[in-house]
C-alpha cells in the first residue's frame, strides 16, 4: 500500500512501482516515496541534441545522471535511470548542492530542488514516451542486460514564461515499474 496525498491509498502491483500522476506538483513529488542514487554529479558538457531541445545559443548544457529506487530506504529496488540537462544559467542554482554530487543519497527531484531558485514557476512539463534498448550505463543502474526494452520517458519542463529549464531523460525497466496517468474530459 501506499499513500499519494490529496488522491487516496492505493495497493502495489506485486512489488512493480505504480504512481499516478496528473499534475506537475504530481512529477515534483516524485520523492515522496522513492530515493534518488547520483551515479554522475552535475557537471559542464557538450551535447548539441539536449542544447537544442533546450533552445539554447550554444551547445554547452549542465547534467546530472541518477537512479530512483523505491522501497525500503537504503534497500531499495532500482527502477529507472535519468538523466537531466539543464541550461548553464539555470544550472547555476545548484551546481554545489550536495543532493547532486556523485555518489549523493537523497528523496529529492532536481525540479524540486531548481524551482525556488526560478523567477518564475514551472507550468508545463511537455512528455514524450517510447521504447528504447538500455545502453551499457542504463543497464548498469538499474541491473538490466543491455539491449533490454526500456520505457524511455523524455520531459522538457518550462516555466510560466514558456522558456525550458530541464530537459529528463529517463529509462524505466518495465518490470518494476508501471506507467498510470487519468484523463479527463476539459469543461
Amino acid at each position: 500500500m501506499y499513500r499519494v496525498p490529496g488522491r487516496g491509498t492505493y495497493a502495489r502491483e506485486s512489488g512493480r512501482y505504480l504512481r499516478q500522476l496528473g499534475s506537475i506538483e504530481d512529477l515534483m513529488s516524485l520523492s515522496q516515496d522513492t530515493t534518488m542514487e547520483v551515479v554522475r554529479g552535475v557537471g559542464r558538457r557538450v551535447d548539441v541534441a539536449a542544447a537544442s531541445r533546450l533552445r539554447l545559443d550554444d551547445d554547452v548544457v549542465h547534467t546530472v545522471v541518477f537512479r530512483r529506487l523505491h522501497g525500503a530506504s537504503g534497500h531499495g529496488v532500482p527502477f529507472v535511470a535519468t538523466t537531466v540537462h539543464l541550461p548553464p544559467s539555470i544550472a547555476r542554482h545548484v551546481d554545489g548542492d550536495p543532493a547532486l554530487q556523485t555518489g549523493a543519497v537523497s528523496t529529492h527531484t532536481v525540479i524540486g530542488l531548481l524551482e525556488p531558485h526560478l523567477a518564475e514557476p514551472i507550468a508545463e512539463a511537455a512528455q514524450s514516451i517510447t521504447v528504447a534498448p538500455a545502453d551499457d550505463a542504463v543497464a548498469s543502474a538499474v541491473g538490466c542486460p543491455q539491449g533490454h526494452a526500456m520505457l524511455r520517458v523524455d520531459r522538457l519542463y518550462s516555466d510560466s514564461a514558456g522558456r525550458p529549464v530541464e530537459l529528463s531523460v529517463s529509462h524505466f525497466l518495465p518490470e518494476q515499474y508501471t506507467y498510470r496517468v487519468t484523463l479527463r474530459r476539459s469543461s
